[in-house]
């Protein structure tokens, strides 16, 4: 009979609510709730009593559930790490006590912060993290490769409609979202968050890079990334991407990649905040063969995705459907039991989520690019009348900036809402402002073949002219950031898709 493992939760939000716990309670088998970690006092009672969670095992911080462990009054095979923000520290505290740890993406928000983990790993000598993406381990995601081979891949295509929260987790009976934290203490929270999205997005990133790069990248093509990779391995090449509209911030995304078999992958994330439900969809082609997969969201416990397969045979159209028995959560559950007890590598840990956030970053870099900006800061001038040794022949030599000027209207302080890759999960308060504009419609990577014409192209807002790189039109430009249109921000912060 399989061990029943003891699982501290950390971070009670929205996420941990509905998706986590109802699984855990639902395998009594082979789970038990062992502690509740969560800063919030106010949310840390309510669900603690909502889950049936003792008052003595109930944690402020991930160092006082680490205390417990040392001291040996609490016992531990694994944790959940569902916080609402950095993940880093608090992973590595519980790890280096060789404790398995699933942890929400993102797992960091730049290639150095999500190294130190990938690092930890290869110097223990074995795998601690395993990344929560539960569609990775949905069945009819698990069979896509048996129905269509690697070898005989022609096309994957992969849509996801983001709806506001209520879709998603209206049926999860959360006991509350919001904090009761001292100002000083969210103030401090706030500030890390933003100097960890910084260091990700670059010195030269404006609000709205930050904005699209953790709530439109970090939340959303990630999550379809997984989904890919786990059938079919990760994306080796960039092709093309585009963002649009203009001004709407996280907007529609698109991305056309390749694998390493020479198949091409395309992503596309809508978040449409009025949108009356989630819908996720793939579609696999081969040259004789078409599959399409239906994805529920995973905070839909009940629900089983759905996988179609059409052939011809004989000369007659045949179309064979099944239904997956488990929800895609359970079965990421269950994965994570077999990595524990019998250390099954999970799908997607740390070196996977090294390999994301440098592809993410090249993605955020060719949008940005496309508005004819950087990511990285431009050198700063001198404005004094005494110039250094050699600042002469310096500035003869340099090649004067065809940079534009970054838009200025930007928040003196984004909220950690705005902040975090969890946008949609963060249980925090509502995002507090309007992201800047964004000028960065559709974009072609340097030097990558032009799509085909046949790509269905989305509709651009009338009042706009638009520059198809896509179709091959390379002669145009986007327009410059500061003849951007005022912004225009998406009226509710997206929900994470895998969640």
């Amino acid at each position: 009979m399989p061990k029943i493992l003891n699982i501290a939760v950390v971070g009670a939000g929205t996420v941990a609510q509905a998706v986590h716990l109802p699984v855990l309670r639902r395998r009594w088998d082979r789970f038990s709730v062992a502690a509740l970690v969560d800063h919030s006092p106010r949310r840390r009672r309510e669900a603690s009593e909502v889950w049936g969670i003792e008052e003595e095992r109930r944690y402020e911080t991930v160092a006082d559930l680490v205390a417990a462990v040392r001291a040996r009054t609490l016992s531990l095979d694994g944790v959940l790490l569902s916080t609402d923000g950095l993940h880093v520290d608090d992973l590595l505290a519980i790890v280096r006590r060789g404790i398995p740890v699933m942890v929400e993406p993102p797992l960091g928000y730049s290639e150095e912060e999500v190294a130190k983990v990938a690092e930890f790993e290869r110097i223990a000598g074995r795998r601690l993290v395993m990344l929560a993406h539960p569609q990775q381990y949905d069945d009819s995601v698990a069979r896509m490769s048996e129905h269509i081979a690697t070898k005989d891949l022609r096309m994957v295509d992969h849509e996801v409609l983001m709806p506001a929260s209520q879709p998603l987790f209206g049926q999860a009976h959360v006991t509350t979202s919001s904090y009761d934290l001292p100002t000083e203490q969210r103030t401090a929270r706030r500030k890390a968050l933003q100097a960890a999205v910084e260091a990700g997005t670059g010195d030269g990133a404006t609000q709205r890079d930050r904005d699209l790069y953790v709530k439109g990248l970090l939340t959303g093509v990630a999550h379809q990334m997984a989904v890919t990779e786990a059938a079919y391995g990760p994306i080796e090449k960039l092709v093309a991407v585009r963002h649009w509209p203009k001004g709407v911030v996280p907007g529609s995304i698109e991305l056309l990649g390749e694998l390493g078999s020479g198949a091409q992958v395309r992503l596309v994330w809508h978040y449409l905040p009025f949108a009356p439900e989630y819908s996720e969809t793939l579609q696999v082609l081969s040259a004789r063969r078409r599959m399409r997969l239906d994805l529920p969201a995973p905070s839909h416990g009940d629900a089983r995705s759905t996988v179609s397969l059409r052939e011809k045979k004989s000369g007659v159209v045949q179309e064979v459907a099944t239904t997956a028995p488990k929800g895609s959560a359970e079965l990421m559950w269950e994965a994570f039991h077999a990595f524990v007890e019998k250390g099954e590598a999970p799908l997607a840990g740390a070196a996977e989520a090294l390999r994301q956030v440098v592809l993410l970053r090249e993605v955020l870099a060719t949008i940005v690019e496309a508005d004819g900006r950087s990511l990285e800061a431009e050198p700063e001038q001198d404005s004094g009348t005494e110039e250094a040794p050699g600042a002469e022949e310096a500035a003869e030599a340099e090649e004067p900036s065809a940079q534009p000027e970054e838009p200025s209207a930007q928040a003196e302080e984004p909220s950690a809402e705005a902040a975090t890759a969890n946008a949609g999960r963060t249980d925090e308060e509502p995002a507090d402002g309007a992201s800047a504009p964004s000028a960065t419609v559709e974009v072609e990577l340097p030097g990558a073949e032009p799509a085909p014409e046949t790509l269905e192209q989305p509709a651009a807002p009338s009042t706009e002219e638009v520059v198809d790189a896509w179709s091959g039109g390379a002669e145009g430009a986007p327009a410059a950031a500061e003849d951007a249109p005022p912004a225009t921000a998406d009226p509710a912060v997206p929900e994470d898709p895998r969640r």
